[in-house]
Formats: structure tokens, sequence, C-alpha cells
């Protein structure tokens, strides 16, 4: 139990390092612009954007590109926003402030659907320790989880043996003589 107790806490300290150590990247990829292709040719009701649902944080912004043959555009259908309409390989861009779930459409080809979800802004990540000793210390390990210490009784001042009492009142046996 006393193992348990000490292995958590380093796993826990572990998986925490780990994940401070790979967040920061993840949310700087998600500063940047996101991308969604628009594309057709062949069956039309193949045509679509790519991919269907984007998400971002507020105030990050959404490039559509159309990859196409026909002229597309990305339209809110809430009538939010909307791109001019697209020639082949044009792009246009809209920056998201509010949180919500945006549902757009291809104004020429309806069935061409697409989502974009905003969610609130992250905040941004606290400046890194400048002090190295803080930079550097170990995690803190609770007092409640080291064992407590074994009370061993003083050999001398406890022993029952020694300190048993004398019987003097018997004769001394003697053990060669047999009497």
């Amino acid at each position: 139990m006393l193992r348990l107790r000490l292995v958590i806490p380093i796993v826990v300290v572990f998986v925490l390092t780990a994940l401070a150590a790979v967040l920061p990247s993840i949310t700087f990829a998600a500063d940047g612009p996101a991308a969604a292709t628009i594309h057709d040719g062949g069956d039309p009701t193949t045509w679509g954007f790519t991919p269907a649902s984007t998400t971002v944080a507020a105030g990050q912004t959404v490039t559509w590109t159309n990859s196409g043959a026909f002229a597309h555009d990305a339209a809110a259908t809430d009538k939010s926003w909307k791109t001019p309409l697209l020639n082949t390989g044009a792009s246009a861009s809209v920056t998201f402030s509010t949180p919500g779930t945006f549902t757009y459409v291809c104004t020429p080809h309806p069935w061409m659907l697409g989502t974009i979800v905003v969610t609130a802004a992250a905040a941004p990540a606290p400046p890194p320790p400048t002090d190295p000793i803080v930079a550097v210390a170990p995690p803190v390990v609770p007092v409640a989880d080291v064992a407590p210490p074994i009370t061993v009784p003083d050999p001398i001042v406890a022993d029952p043996i020694m300190d048993a009492p004398v019987d003097d009142s018997a004769p001394p046996i003697d053990s060669g003589s047999g009497t």
C-alpha cells in the first residue's frame, strides 16, 4: 500500500509534466489560420468542403481555397458571413470572433455543406519561471505519504530478563554434585 502511495504521485507528476511540454505546441499550432478546400469533379453529390468540420478558437481565421473547376463560395446559413464567389485557385478568409457553431453552404451548390466550430479563445500561457531554483525544484512529497518511524525500546532499560527480580530464598544448586 505504501508503494502504491509513492508510485501514484510520481506517475501523476510525470503525466502532468509531459502534458505541459506538449500543450504549448498544440496551442501554438491552433493560433495560425485554418484551411478548408472546396472540391468538385465527377459526381456532384461528392462535391464539398474538406474538412467538412473545422474547429478554431475565437479570433482565428479560416481560409477557403477553391480547387474545383466551378466557381464556389462559403456562406453561413444564418447569413452572418459569406465569402465572395471563388474561381478555380482563388481563396477567401473569414475571421471568427464569437464562439458558436456555424453551418455553411456553397450558395450555387447548396448540397455542399460544412461546419465551423468556434471555441472560446484560450488564455495565454503564463511565462516560464525565471528563477532557476523554482524551475528545477523537485516535487514535494506530503508528510502523510511517508511511513511513521518504528519505535524500538531501549534494551538496557526495558529488558525483561535483566529487570526480573531475583529469588534469593532458595539454596543454590550444585550442578556437578547432584545435591
